[in-house]
């Protein structure tokens, strides 16, 4: 199960990577700054407890960006 979420998250970034390395503003960093985060922690989660604790860890930073630099980024 470790093996299938760490190889989902990574192609995901994978992916996503050569979309944004061109023209990433500061709301594109903060994001990935939160995947590559969320990717560590998972590598390190040795426990079934251990990864839902890195998700939960995920939501709040994502909502940190999406307050902080995303809103200031796109003027709203």
């Amino acid at each position: 199960m470790k093996r299938l979420v760490l190889s989902a998250v990574c192609a995901l970034m994978l992916l996503v990577a050569p979309l944004s390395a061109g023209a990433e503003g500061p709301c594109e960093k903060c994001r990935n700054a939160v995947q590559q985060a969320l990717a560590k922690c998972l590598e390190s989660a040795i426990s079934q407890e251990d990864k839902k604790s890195c998700m939960e860890k995920k939501e709040p930073r994502l909502k940190a960006c999406e307050k902080g630099v995303c809103k200031s980024s796109t003027g709203k």
